[in-house]
């Protein structure tokens, strides 16, 4: 169980769960509700990335990610809902601004600020413990395997799509060397001469035109 306090509201007590499957750890917070911190799928890190470039992904409850999770966090009577996504580089500077929706099933409604600032408050201090951890590295190789599949499906295809393009810029290349090549023999065949009895120049002198 840990205790974190969070700006000027009472301290937390928090329970810590790290998921290797999927490489995302959960933290329910008593008489909160659940945070699910992880990385970011749609920008989930690569071996060689800054980890200051990586974006970070905070959902709202546990299991599937989805608009309406399980045990989602309730603050101030509202039902926080959804996921979303901030840079490392906000939390480690201090000036982590979440937007959470709140559970409307008619539409998406952002919170009211004071929620979102007390939300902001709770995910930074979460995320801050959560980082520090030493399974973390290899919480982020879990993701990284999680993820794999999905890349190797999205790389996959970029790398088709880009093979098709050098084919296209090959073929475009061979096409437009052959016709400066012709144009180059036409350049050193030298002027074209008017054979005996052509029309006269359009612009000889009449002097010229009569002989």
């Amino acid at each position: 169980m840990l205790t974190l306090t969070v700006g000027d509201g009472p301290a937390l007590e928090a329970t810590e769960f790290a998921d290797f499957d999927t490489g995302q750890a959960v933290y329910r917070v008593t008489d909160v509700g659940a945070f699910t911190l992880g990385w970011d799928p749609d920008h989930h890190p690569e071996a060689d990335q800054d980890p200051m470039e990586e974006i970070l992904q905070v959902a709202y409850g546990t299991g599937p990610l989805g608009f309406q999770m399980d045990e989602a966090p309730v603050l101030f009577g509202v039902t926080l809902a959804g996921a979303e996504s901030f840079p490392r580089s906000a939390l480690v500077a201090g000036d982590l601004r979440l937007r959470p929706h709140r559970l409307i099933i008619s539409a998406p409604v952002h919170a009211p600020r004071g929620t979102a600032r007390r939300a902001s408050a709770i995910v930074s201090a979460l995320a801050r413990h959560w980082l520090t951890q030493p399974w973390t590295p290899e919480l982020r190789r879990a993701h990284e395997h999680h993820c794999a599949p999905r890349s190797l499906n999205r790389y996959g295809q970029l790398v088709a799509q880009h093979e098709e393009r050098m084919r296209s810029l090959c073929e475009a290349h061979t096409y437009y060397v052959q016709r400066a090549e012709r144009a180059t023999a036409i350049l050193q065949s030298g002027p074209v001469p008017a054979p005996e009895g052509a029309p006269p120049h359009p612009f000889a002198s009449a002097e010229t035109a009569g002989r």
